[in-house]
């Protein structure tokens, strides 16, 4: 966990920002700790980032359209060299918060201001919730957490508020899949895959919702979330039925690759994985230059290295228990070789 000291100077820099832009992962704890943040200082810009696994130059142009004061990357375990130089030659501040493990070069990550909580490993959203400790954002912190698989210490208090949404004792995983708070994750991460001007409506409406009810209730604002959830829900119930069908139940491994239009294997990876935990979950899916792959299970983050160990150009990292791979579709048959190999 990052001191008080920390949490500090995140507070200071925050505050002496005039025209904040925040980088966040395109993700449930990306989203809340941005929206945290944002609620907190009432001001600045979000941009959701959907590069993997870093931050890339390409988002420079949003900088150069949105003319910050400071940047703050929150939820991002790298960040690219490109990036970082573009903004220094600029002369603007960076804050990066994050708690994955980071590959990211010494020299690149003393470009910024710095504050990680691994080993610990808390959530961004934790740290965001920790940073100023407003009670009316207290619902959007455990929504960021149980979305990143972690039950913060704050949890009691707000089952104590709403037992309905998040029974006391109940464990993290079993939380994301079992409660409405799991639920409340999954409709922003379906949320946050729809278009531009449907997602800034959503975080329009998110800096000031008052409570989970103002999210779980379908009115005039929350029509087309409900909508989208619908619709992915349906889509993500049927991946995971298709998964099984092809398990052999002695296998120590449930491999799953799919297509289309729609990429959601860490929600599809997570729920096979709490379905059958003592396997390891594999779920990629295919396009036509990469293969995106979530994995899950015991020593995941180990096994992920692994596998891609002999792949050039094949990244990947992310938690113990679970990660995420970018393939070259030309290394994709050797991506599937390793799998054998190994297991």
């Amino acid at each position: 966990m990052l001191t008080q000291e920390q949490l500090n100077q995140i507070r200071e820099n925050l505050e002496a920002s005039q025209n904040p832009l925040f980088f966040f992962d395109n993700d449930v704890d990306g989203l809340m700790s941005f929206l945290i943040l944002r609620r907190a200082i009432g001001r600045g810009k979000g941009v959701a980032i959907k590069s993997f696994p870093d931050l890339k130059e390409q988002y420079v142009r949003k900088v150069e359209e949105l003319n910050p004061d400071a940047i703050f990357i929150l939820d991002k375990a790298e960040l690219s060299k490109e990036f970082a130089d573009a903004i220094e030659q600029k002369g603007i501040p960076m804050t990066w918060i994050d708690h994955h493990e980071t590959k990211t070069p010494k020299e690149i990550i003393e470009k910024t201001s710095y504050f990680n909580s691994h080993p610990s490993s808390e959530p961004t959203t934790y740290i965001a919730q920790k940073i100023f400790n407003r009670q009316q954002d207290l619902w959007l912190a455990v929504i960021g957490c149980i979305g990143d698989v972690y039950m913060p210490d704050f949890a009691e208090k707000f089952s104590e508020e709403y037992p309905e949404l998040l029974p006391k004792g109940i464990e993290p995983f079993d939380a994301l899949h079992s409660s409405e708070i799991g639920k409340m994750v999954r409709m922003l991460n379906f949320g946050l895959m729809d278009t531009i001007t449907n997602v800034v409506t959503l975080i329009k409406y998110l800096f000031k919702a008052n409570s989970p009810a103002d999210l779980l209730e379908e009115n005039q604002y929350t029509k087309q979330l409900h909508k989208r959830y619908s619709q992915l829900n349906e889509f993500y119930t049927k991946q995971v039925a298709k998964a099984e069908s092809k398990f052999y139940p002695e296998s120590p491994v449930l491999f799953y690759t799919y297509s289309g239009n729609t990429s959601m294997s860490a929600e599809i990876s997570n729920k096979l994985y709490h379905k059958h935990k003592d396997k390891l979950i594999i779920v990629a899916f295919i396009r036509p230059e990469k293969v995106n792959v979530s994995i899950r299970g015991e020593k995941a983050l180990e096994t992920t290295k692994k596998l891609i160990a002999n792949i050039e150009d094949a990244t990947g990292g992310g938690h113990v228990e679970a990660t995420g791979a970018m393939i070259p579709i030309d290394d994709f048959e050797t991506f599937k070789e390793n799998i054998k190999q190994i297991l």
